[in-house]
């Protein structure tokens, strides 16, 4: 064989397998890339706060349920300590007579309340239907008290009652044979007074006007109090007892005006102090103010102030103080009615109404408990923004962690990851303590990434196979 030739031969040889040669290294490198693990500058995860700790927060929770009573409003609740029920009686609703035309109607229906349930009590009983009735539960009786309110005559006039009624856990019995007893009323206020082992009964609307008188009711007894201190007459203030016996009173209405004054009725002395305090909810009346024991808070919720105008702003009062508790509430209805129901250190909300339009929700006003989860991400370069959703909320950040505050349950998340990255969203269980979750993210390989080794191989053996055959020529 020519040498020369043999020797173009080998040259041309050397070109073409020089070109396979670099394909099969652009496309093993392109592979063997897409097979390795994602890179990242992303750091540990290094929280600058570690949110490890439980949070109690205050909220009032929509617990309307299909077992609700129909819409009413200014209904009457105590709480029964037996069976750790709310008992609800009366209230006012809208109904249609023949004509067509709507009208106001009392009811004397009594219902109970636990486990985010209502029972209608099937006793019979002979009360009347009315509203501005006051109830207490009385322990040393075991037995809730109910005292006067007003009913319509069938001529629709306002009459207001001065019986005393007595629900033992079924139905309501009156209390016949007493020697004396408040004069009729509506919308006092009452509440049970451990230090005179009484029911305290303040104030109230009657024929004749408005009252600032003060009664006590034991073992079956009513007694007329004698007080000292110059606390106005009104009706539709709220009064709970406190701890240590005392009861303390706020707002009310009268024909002169709504009230912004805190009261405090020494039950020992029978005095009336009028409270100063740097803060309060305004002036009010027919608001409801109950004992919070998870934390020893008097919580005063609604009302309607002197423009006429319903409120929903809850306030606690504390150390001698009002405060604003500045959450999120039901609606603001007249008429709403609030009790503590002590088998679950809640508060239970029902009703209300604006215009002909009665509610027959349900809130409890609870502190639940929170804990932090934590959320780590993995894969991403310094400062990349991503995202998690979970529980209605988004929470968007740039750094490693991001973090959210949950009650205890099992939630969807899903993860939002920056342009040219995935992450797989998941479910996270929350338990009674801090938790972390980690998210992985990986890079997204294009078209480019994939076909750019062939791409390039194929240009070179273009290029090879030219420049053979630009040698050949050259050769001849």
């Amino acid at each position: 064989m020519n040498p020369i030739a043999s020797k173009k031969k080998r040259t041309g040889l050397f070109v073409v397998a020089f070109a396979v040669l670099v394909v099969v290294i652009f496309a093993l490198s392109s592979f063997i890339t897409l097979s390795a693990p994602p890179t990242s500058n992303s750091s540990a995860a290094s929280p600058a706060i570690v949110q490890d700790q439980t949070v109690f927060k205050y909220q009032w929770m929509n617990q309307t349920s299909s077992s609700s009573p129909s819409g009413m409003s200014n209904v009457s609740m105590a709480c029964f300590e037996p069976s750790s029920e709310i008992v609800m009686f009366g209230g006012e609703h809208s109904v249609t007579n023949k004509t067509g035309v709507n009208m106001t109607e009392y009811s004397n229906q009594t219902w109970l309340y636990n486990n985010q349930f209502w029972t209608q009590s099937t006793g019979e009983s002979n009360i009347p239907g009315m509203i501005g009735t006051s109830m207490s539960f009385y322990p040393r009786g075991m037995d809730v008290v109910l005292f006067g309110g007003q009913n319509l005559t069938s001529g629709g006039k306002i009459k207001y009652e001065n019986e005393t009624w007595l629900f033992t856990g079924y139905t309501w019995t009156p209390l016949k044979g007493l020697t004396q007893a408040p004069t009729p009323r509506a919308f006092a206020a009452s509440a049970y007074s451990q230090t005179s082992r009484s029911v305290i009964l303040f104030g109230g609307i009657t024929s004749s006007g408005y009252t600032n008188s003060t009664w006590a009711f034991k073992d079956n007894v009513w007694t007329k109090m004698s007080t000292t201190g110059p606390i106005p007459a009104m009706e539709g203030s709220s009064m709970v007892a406190m701890s240590n016996g005392n009861m303390l009173l706020y707002g009310g209405a009268n024909g002169t005006g709504y009230s912004d004054q805190t009261w405090m009725l020494n039950t020992t002395t029978m005095h009336w102090t009028k409270l100063s305090t740097s803060t309060n909810p305004g002036d009010l009346a027919f608001a409801s103010l109950n004992y919070f024991s998870f934390n020893n808070l008097y919580v005063l919720y609604g009302g309607v102030n002197s423009k006429g105008v319903p409120q929903n702003t809850t306030w606690a009062f504390t150390n001698n103080a009002w405060n604003n508790m500045k959450i999120g509430s039901p609606s603001a209805s007249y008429g709403q009615t609030v009790e503590a129901l002590s088998a679950n250190d809640t508060l239970i909300l029902f009703g209300g109404s604006i215009g002909n339009n009665y509610n027959n929700y349900t809130f409890g006003f609870l502190n639940n408990t929170y804990n932090w989860a934590e959320f780590i991400e993995s894969g991403l370069p310094t400062g990349s923004q991503w995202s998690v959703t979970m529980n209605g909320q988004t929470k968007t950040t740039t750094s490693n962690y991001t973090e959210f505050l949950l009650m205890a349950g099992t939630y969807t998340y899903n993860v939002t990851a920056p342009s040219g990255y995935s992450a797989t969203g998941g479910n996270l269980t929350m338990y009674a303590s801090f938790v972390t979750n980690s998210v992985s993210f990986s890079k997204i390989p294009t078209l480019f990434y994939y076909t750019y080794g062939l791409i390039a191989g194929i240009i070179i053996v273009i290029i090879a196979y030219a420049g053979s055959l630009v040698y050949r020529k050259i050769a001849k």
